[in-house]
This record gives structure tokens, C-alpha cells and sequence, in this order.
């Protein structure tokens, strides 16, 4: 019997129809146009539809194709569900790129969107020129690495691909960084698993379609292990300060570790992948020290206080508030949100939901399924550009408030609101904010509405005065007696790097380089006066598009790509040239100048306390991307 036959005799047509209902029959039919070639496949009409309240727009197949697509399916696991086609050529993935997307797709779609689809072993791996060099000088390149996290993780996994030797420093007990410290309630992400991965991983199967907590970090752990990182880790560690050393031309460093014993040590190259959200941002308010119940921030979250029955405030009606804010309300006596400004919320549709087995079927059994479904994913996010942010003077002009597209999405979300309140319009009201969506990072509902309806659930608009033993005193003079008070108020996002202190040439501090107008870099990854140093995930470069784990790699694979440059060449010192950091800087403070951020003078944590927008990338995604995609040697001072 050949094997054709065999997998034939063992195929569970009813099983596979089952499976097919469920399946994108747009991303369906251009796996199957990549495994078979089909022609008919490729005369098949897309159509656009709106996703996520019309903030973005995913490209389907017209309804009247969907049949054919699945008989198609069917006809093609019968004779074996064999790929004629594992890896196309360039030319060849552009068409079915395009045709994927009903319209042609631009450089750097394609590009990112080839690394997304994740067809070849690490599409984001940094390679030598002509060879490995010799041990002696890749071990003379030492690497230490600040942070486990997903940065600090992908960045081992590339040098160790280099054979480069490297530490990771990490101050928490495991890897996972922000999901290791952020476990309260129901915390999860807002951007689809299938997005939200690293691309050193293939064909992960994720249980629910955006992933909580507790499995992201299951993930993280996994990568820990599938490439043997942990003995290159010092868990419990935590790097304390680091000072550049002209005539070695080498960083010293201080290490703290758990039992307040400090080290010193010293690297040739020092990557920080501490991330942006690792200082909690605690309030400032009149005798919070005097508070007799239990208080703590959501990333210090207390597992064995149980709030059950309990009277309790959260502080913060951001992402963080507003997601665990119903799994507090499904068991405690009483919830009181005490909300500063309103933030746009919004319904997302599968938010909670696991993922069904016939799907993960469809990714097991389909060849180049699951490769489609991810570029899918990522064409949504990114196939207009970052276009929600930008501000269209003309359209303003005529009475307009942002553009046509952002406008249209207010709208929605203002009357998917007015409809969850129906009865009550001016509760209604207090839930929306007056600058538009995406000025703040917009918030996917997770139970927020429903839990707002429940008569033990209180939102508090008037503003805080103070605190005493017994609870929280508003302005109007009204005593919110509490048991539990949860700071939602996020972090200090103005503190990159924080709290180390790293001093750079002739000691320069990051305050002093930093003081007269909040954090700066060139491309965030690097900056003068710090050789020999780079940033995965600095200032300006929260991307204004898509998941954060692709653009880790992104600005990870650069950093990895300029120390096997420097190895490659026999480089002992790479600093950026200062001229290149002014003049980037000033193409992000003039695209910042049609951007949403800071508009009409409303504040965020992406506003630093000189005014100035620190955290987003003002630049298109597209020339984000174009910028980081390569390291450029005559940016830098190399010797």
C-alpha cells in the first residue's frame, strides 16, 4: 500500500467537514492554492470586512466561493493533503499575498509579512557574512542581557544561534518579564495569539484565541526551554548600576542579589530589554499611608488575600482596571471604580473564547493553514498603515475631528455604549472620553458592561481628596469604606531603564542625557555618549500598529545584527553617530505633529513630564519597519 493510500484509508471525511465550517475559507483557499496551484483559486472575488467596532478590516472571500473552497479542501485530503509547495519564491508569495489581500501588497508588507508567515526556521535569525568566526574573538563580544522577558528571551536565543556567549540578568524568580509580574485577575492580551508570538516558534498551539496570563507565561517558560537559556540566567538578580569604561572599552556592572550580596562584573556589550512598563505608577493622594485595609498595585497582586465578600476600590479605569475589574465584582460584596477620565471601551468579539479543537485541527492537518492564518492576523492590524492616528487637517477642516476612519470608529463605540446604557444616557456619558479613539490605547471589554450593570458595582467620578483607616474620601466629602484598595494606575512610563543607573562616556547619566526634553534614542535602540549599549524596546517605539512580540524580534535582530558586525570586522566599540540621533529625532517630532497623541493637549502615561510623547512611534509602520529592518554600519561609530 503506498502512502497516499494509506493516509487515505485513515481520512475522517465527516471529521473534516466538521472541521472546514469552521475555517476562514479566504485563508483555506490560498493554503490550498500554495499546495496545489490551483488556477480556479486564484479567480476568486475578496471582499473587505470590519472588524473589532471598524477599527480595522479583514480581507474575506465573497460568500458565494465558500463551498467550492471546502470541496476543494475535501478533494485535496482525499489524495493525500500533500504540499506541492513548502517555500515559494519571492515572486510567487507576492501573488499570494496579494490575492490573499484583494490588492497588491507593498515592500514592506511583503517583507514582514514573509517573516510573519513563518514558513522557513527563524525568518527573523541573524546569520554570519562568510562563516563563523573563531571563539576567541565571539568570546571577546560578551553579551549581557538585562531582562527575561520576551526581548531579553529572543535576543539569547539569536546569539547562542551565533555562538556569541551571553548572561541574562533577571530581578523576578522565573522568565516571562511583564508576564510573569502582571498575574491579577484575567489578565490577558488584546492582540490575537497568532500575532502576539515569536516567530523562533512554529505552529504554537494556543488554547484560547487571545491569550491570558497564565498561558502566555507557560509559552515564555516553554521557549526557555525548548533553547536551553536557563543556565545562562541569574534569576533573583537584579543589576543595580553599570558604567561605561573608555580604555577597555568595556561596561562594569553592580549585581544585587536576593540576599543583598552585590557583585561586580563587566561586558563588552550591555542590552537592556528591561521593557516600558516595569516601574508601577503609585498615586500620590493625602494619607494613603494611613489606609487600615490591605492595598496593593496589580502588578504586587496578593494571591492569598481573599476579596470575596470584601468591600473593594480599584484605583483606574485603564486597560489594567477595567479587565480585572469584573472578576473582582464576581465575588466581592461591593466594587467601587474610582475613575479620574473615562477611557474608550469597546466589545470584542471571541475576546474570552477558547479555541474550538476543529480549529486546531485545521492548523494540524491543513498544510500552510496555520502560516496564512497568521499573516492574516497580521494584515489586519497592519494593512492601512497605522492610519487610525493620523490627523487629517483637511477633513478638520470641513468639521471633521480626526480623520474619516477614526471619526467613524468613535461613533461606533459611542453608540455601542449609549445601547449598553439605554436606560440611562447620562451614566452612558460618563463612560466616554472626549479625545478619540487610539489617542490612549483603546480597551477591549472584558465583562466591563456587564459588571457596570451589577447593583453591588459603583462607578466613582468624583475625584479623590484623600484617604483615612477606613477608606477613600472623595471630593464631595463622601467616605467610600474599603477592605481592599487595588492600584490600577499602571506605570511610570517615563523612567526608561529604570531604576539602574548607567552612566556613559566622561559618567553621563540617562537623567542628564535626558533632562532637557524626556527619553531619547536613535531608533530606540541606541543613543551617543552610551557605546556598546542597546535598547530592545526604548524610547518612541511602541509600535502604532500590531502586537509587541513581533516588533521584539525586530529591534532584537538589529541589536544581534550590529554585535556580529562589530565581531565580523573586529570592532571593540560601536557608539551611534550623534548627527544621525538629531536628525532621527526630528523626523519623529515632525511626524509626531500629525499624530493623535498630546492633541488639543490631552495627557497620558505617553506624555512625559516636559510634554514631550516618549512612548509611540509617530512614524507609519511602514517606515518604522524600513528604519530597523537592517543595521546600517555608517550610522555608527565603529573602531
Amino acid at each position: 500500500m503506498n502512502s497516499a493510500t494509506a493516509e487515505l484509508s485513515t481520512f475522517d471525511e465527516a471529521l473534516a467537514r466538521k472541521a472546514l465550517a469552521y475555517a476562514n475559507t479566504n485563508v483555506l483557499r490560498i493554503a490550498l492554492l500554495q499546495a496545489t496551484g490551483d488556477p480556479e483559486l486564484a479567480q476568486m472575488q475578496v471582499i473587505q470586512q470590519p472588524y473589532w467596532a471598524g477599527a480595522y478590516e479583514v480581507p474575506v472571500l465573497a460568500p458565494e466561493h465558500d463551498e467550492a473552497v471546502r470541496e476543494k479542501a475535501i478533494a485535496f485530503m482525499k489524495g493525500g493533503g500533500r504540499s506541492g509547495c513548502d517555500v515559494p519564491d519571492d515572486d510567487t508569495l507576492r501573488r499570494l499575498m496579494a490575492l490573499m489581500t484583494g490588492g497588491s501588497v507593498p515592500d514592506w508588507i511583503f517583507h514582514f509579512g514573509k517573516e510573519e508567515l513563518n514558513l522557513t526556521p527563524m525568518p527573523r535569525g541573524v546569520g554570519w557574512r562568510a562563516g563563523q568566526p573563531d571563539a576567541n574573538r565571539r568570546t571577546a563580544a560578551d553579551v549581557v542581557i538585562i531582562g527575561a522577558g520576551a526581548a531579553g528571551l529572543v535576543t539569547a536565543i539569536q546569539l547562542k544561534q551565533l555562538g556569541i556567549p551571553f548572561t541574562i540578568i533577571e530581578r523576578n524568580a522565573d522568565v516571562g518579564g511583564t508576564w510573569w509580574t502582571n498575574d491579577y485577575p484575567d489578565a490577558r492580551v488584546d492582540i490575537p495569539s497568532h500575532h502576539y508570538q515569536l516567530t523562533v516558534t512554529q505552529g504554537h498551539p494556543w488554547r484560547h484565541w487571545f491569550s491570558p496570563q497564565s498561558e502566555l507565561l507557560e509559552y515564555l517558560r516553554a521557549i526557555a526551554d525548548q533553547y536551553e537559556l536557563r543556565p545562562h540566567i541569574r534569576f533573583n538578580t537584579e543589576l543595580t548600576e553599570a558604567m561605561w569604561d573608555e580604555q577597555p572599552s568595556r561596561w562594569t556592572y553592580s549585581l544585587k542579589a536576593a540576599d543583598g550580596a552585590i557583585e561586580k562584573h563587566d561586558a563588552r556589550i550591555l542590552v537592556s530589554a528591561a521593557g516600558l512598563f516595569n516601574e508601577p505608577n503609585t498615586p500620590d493622594i493625602p494619607g494613603i499611608e494611613t489606609f487600615g485595609g490591605r492595598m496593593f498595585h496589580t502588578t504586587k497582586w496578593d494571591h492569598d488575600f481573599d476579596h470575596a465578600g470584601k468591600r473593594v476600590g480599584i484605583i483606574g479605569v485603564g486597560c489594567t482596571g477595567a479587565q480585572l475589574m469584573p472578576a473582582i465584582a464576581r465575588t466581592a460584596a461591593k466594587v467601587d471604580i474610582f475613575q479620574r477620565s473615562p477611557h474608550w471601551v469597546s466589545r470584542l468579539e471571541g475576546y474570552r473564547d477558547e479555541i474550538p479543537a476543529e480549529f486546531q485541527w485545521l492548523f494540524d492537518n491543513i498544510p500552510h493553514y496555520w502560516n496564512w492564518h497568521c499573516f492574516n492576523v497580521f494584515y489586519t492590524l497592519y494593512g492601512e498603515d497605522g492610519a487610525l492616528q493620523h490627523v487629517d487637517e483637511e477633513w478638520r477642516a470641513k468639521g471633521g475631528l480626526i480623520n474619516p476612519k477614526n471619526d467613524k470608529l468613535r461613533e461606533a463605540i459611542r453608540e455601542n455604549i449609549l445601547a449598553e446604557f439605554s436606560d440611562d444616557p447620562a451614566f452612558a456619558a460618563k463612560l466616554m472620553p472626549s479625545w478619540p479613539p487610539f489617542a490612549k490605547r483603546l480597551v477591549v471589554d472584558n465583562g466591563w458592561f456587564d459588571a457596570l450593570k451589577e447593583p453591588h458595582v459603583s462607578l466613582v467620578t468624583e475625584a479623590i481628596d484623600h484617604m483615612t483607616e477606613a477608606g477613600i474620601v472623595t471630593k464631595d466629602g463622601a467616605l467610600h469604606e474599603l477592605d481592599l484598595i487595588v492600584l490600577a494606575g499602571g506605570f511610570k512610563t517615563e523612567r526608561y531603564l529604570w531604576p539602574v543607573q548607567y552612566k556613559g562616556n566622561d559618567g553621563i547619566t540617562l537623567e542628564r542625557a535626558w533632562q532637557q526634553d524626556g527619553a531619547r534614542t536613535y531608533l530606540g535602540i541606541t543613543m551617543p555618549d552610551f557605546p556598546n549599549m542597546f535598547i530592545v524596546y526604548g524610547p518612541n517605539m511602541n509600535p502604532r500598529a500590531g502586537g509587541l512580540f513581533a516588533w521584539l524580534e525586530i529591534w532584537s535582530r538589529y541589536a544581534v545584527q550590529a554585535i556580529a558586525h562589530m565581531i565580523e570586522e573586529g570592532y571593540n566599540r560601536i557608539e551611534c553617530r550623534r548627527e544621525n540621533y538629531a536628525a532621527y529625532n526630528q523626523r519623529l517630532d515632525d511626524a509626531q505633529a500629525s499624530c493623535i497623541w498630546g492633541l488639543d493637549g490631552s495627557q497620558s502615561y505617553y506624555i512625559s513630564e516636559q510634554g514631550r510623547q516618549i512612548v509611540n512611534n509617530p512614524l507609519r509602520p511602514s517606515e518604522a519597519y524600513s528604519g530597523v529592518r537592517n543595521f546600517e554600519p555608517s550610522d555608527y561609530d565603529l573602531r
